[in-house]
C-alpha cells in the first residue's frame, strides 16, 4: 500500500479586533498550529471618534500586515512539528462581509494615499459603524 503524503490547509479569519490563522492536517482535521495578530490601529483595532460615537472604522493596512503576521506565526510553530509549507493544498479566508473599503480606480484602498492618512472616511467602514443614521 502506498503511503499517503500529508496535506494541510491554512485558514485565515479576519475579525473585529484581530486576524487569526490556523493550519489544519487534512488527514484527520487536527490543528497543527495557529497564529494571531491584534490590529494596532485605533482602540483594539477599531478607529473611533469621541465626537461621533457612531463611527467605527479600521485601517486596511492592518488586514494586510495581519495576514502576513498571523500566517507566519502559524507556519513558524508548525515547522517545529515537521510541517512543510509545500504540502499546503489551499488557503481559505473568511471575514465580516459588510466591511466596505473605499478604493481608487486601480483598486487600491484610498487609506494608503499619504494625503488621506488618518482620515476616518478613507478607512474600512466596520460592520458596527452607524454614521449613516
Amino acid at each position: 500500500m502506498k503511503k499517503q503524503v500529508p496535506q494541510f490547509s491554512i485558514g485565515v479569519d479576519y475579525g473585529t479586533n484581530s486576524v487569526r490563522a490556523i493550519i489544519v492536517d487534512l488527514q484527520d482535521g487536527g490543528e497543527v498550529a495557529s497564529g494571531v495578530y491584534e490590529y494596532p490601529s485605533g482602540d483594539q483595532g477599531v478607529i473611533v471618534d469621541r465626537k461621533n460615537p457612531l463611527l467605527a472604522r479600521q485601517n486596511p493596512a492592518d488586514y494586510i500586515e495581519g495576514f502576513y503576521a498571523a500566517v507566519s506565526e502559524a507556519v513558524r510553530k508548525a515547522k517545529r512539528k515537521g510541517f512543510k509549507p509545500e504540502l499546503v493544498a489551499g488557503i481559505g479566508t473568511d471575514a465580516t462581509g459588510s466591511t466596505p473599503i473605499p478604493v481608487d480606480r486601480a483598486g487600491v484602498p484610498i487609506a494608503f494615499d499619504p494625503k488621506l492618512k488618518g482620515d476616518p472616511a478613507a478607512m474600512a467602514w466596520l460592520w458596527k459603524d452607524h454614521t449613516s443614521h
